[in-house]
């Protein structure tokens, strides 16, 4: 019997030693498959006492990550058949009571909402060649469970951050009290299809998120922007700049923290100035560079929403939010002064006076021409001075030349200084003789003061 035995035995070792591992790698890959997919991949099963989600995933189409990516559409299988509307005494259902938001906003925030599920089981797995499936399950009273403890740490975080935004707003800070009771809302942000009520230590019954966006509403409402001035005055005086102080009050106290807006007329295109009040409620906007032409300019102050809602909220909600309650803004008129002038001008001719002042009549015309006028001398705010004196440059055949030499000062009458001055000896007028390319030479000189020297000159003091 023992010899039997090992004569088997030998056989067994003589067939393995013809048989390759590759003959053998190969016959294993080229074994067929026939197991049977579980009755889930075809009929999805119905179930009163779990949530259940079935997915699939191409394996060909994505060969490293298929698994993965079946679970993840799984899990979201299962959250579309948890229930979720929005009930009556509900956040959102006040909101769109109140036209904060419409039914589809709320309907697109229910729907992004997102729904987290733990202690799943995984009932099963099947693949075959080309695809990958896996059938997700959790008992619905374990989701109910888990909902209701989070639930309430969720409404404990909240009513946490609303006390802390009462104490701010005790200090007058604003600006913390409004970051507290926006992070305190978003902080039930997933349970805002339902009323959530939150029994205070001191035994009151609140629905909290509906009770901070009462507060929210109150700080908006009783916010006002003022300022002590009824209007900015731009003058020579102060060289048309001008500060002027804005202060946000709530409950008759400074505001500390209000994100603000402002905003006046220049001469290029400048977006809206973001500043924030400080601990005394007061920020100060100089204003500048206001052109002359501009047509009933003022300074506009307005609250800047965008200053609340920082980048972990989000900020579409957030704008609807802020956007629904009206808040005062503050216009004051800019008064622009425009400056008087008196013009002073002495023109000669190869030495002599000249019968008519070209200079000073093209510097008039070019004043009246910009909206300015011109006024005594004792009454004007700057003195205009213009030198021009003619000679003659010699002759070049049958025609003769002229030099001009041209002098434009602008004096400030109050402080009697210089506040422009240009000049220049090389204006020259070639004529048959030297009347003639005298008058030349003062066209050109005309042409310059219109051209560029009278523009640079107001340039200097607007």
């Amino acid at each position: 019997m023992q010899k039997l035995g090992l004569h088997i035995i030998s056989l067994l070792l003589l067939f393995a030693s013809c048989y390759t591992p590759e003959q053998v790698q190969k016959t294993s890959a080229l074994a067929p498959k026939n197991v049977p997919p579980p009755e889930w991949v075809s009929q999805r099963p119905i179930s009163n006492q779990y949530y259940i989600g079935i997915a699939s995933c191409n394996k060909k189409l994505n060969p490293v990550d298929f698994a993965a990516i079946a679970k993840k559409n799984a899990l979201n299988d299962m959250a579309s058949s948890v229930s979720v509307r929005v009930q009556g005494q509900s956040f959102l259902n006040t909101m769109e009571v109140n036209k904060v938001f419409s039914e589809d906003f709320s309907s697109n925030i229910n729907t992004t909402t997102d729904i987290e599920f733990e202690d799943y089981e995984t009932v099963g797995s099947y693949e075959n060649d080309q695809d990958y499936f896996i059938y997700l399950r959790i008992s619905k009273a374990a989701y109910q469970e888990q909902q209701a403890r989070k639930k309430n740490e969720a409404l404990q975080q909240s009513y946490n951050l609303y006390e802390r935004a009462q104490e701010s707003l005790k200090r007058n800070q604003l600006g913390s009290a409004m970051d507290l009771l926006l992070h305190a809302l978003f902080a039930i942000k997933p349970y805002w299809n339902e009323p959530n009520h939150f029994v205070t230590p001191g035994g009151e019954d609140l629905l909290l998120d509906q009770q901070i966006y009462s507060d929210i509403e109150r700080i908006l409402s009783g916010l006002q922007i003022k300022s002590d001035d009824n209007g900015i005055v731009l003058n020579t005086k102060n060289q048309y700049t001008q500060t002027s102080a804005v202060r946000v009050i709530y409950n008759g106290n400074p505001a500390m923290g209000v994100p603000l807006t402002t905003h006046f007329p220049t001469s290029k295109y400048t977006r809206p100035k973001k500043q924030t009040t400080g601990q005394d409620g007061k920020l100060v906007v100089q204003i500048q560079d206001v052109p002359m032409d501009s047509k009933s300019p003022q300074l506009e102050v307005k609250l800047d929403i965008d200053g609340w809602i920082t980048l972990d909220l989000d900020d579409k909600i957030c704008r609807r939010l802020l956007q629904s309650t009206p808040v005062n803004n503050l216009q004051l008129p800019i008064y622009l002064v425009k400056p008087t002038f008196f013009i002073r001008s002495v023109e000669k001719e190869l030495g002599e006076n000249r019968q008519q002042q070209l200079l000073a009549i093209a510097a008039q015309s070019f004043l009246t021409q910009q909206g300015f006028t011109t006024a005594a001398q004792n009454k004007a705010d700057y003195i205009i001075d213009i030198e021009a004196n003619s000679t003659s440059a010699g002759q070049t055949q049958d025609f003769s030349s002229a030099l001009l030499d041209l002098k434009l000062t602008l004096i400030d009458n109050q402080e009697d200084l210089i506040r422009y001055q240009n000049n220049t000896n090389s204006i020259k007028g070639v004529q048959l003789n030297v009347p003639a390319a005298s008058a030349e030479a003062y066209k050109k000189g005309k042409n310059l003061l219109e051209d560029e020297w009278l523009k640079l000159m107001l340039q200097a003091i607007l």
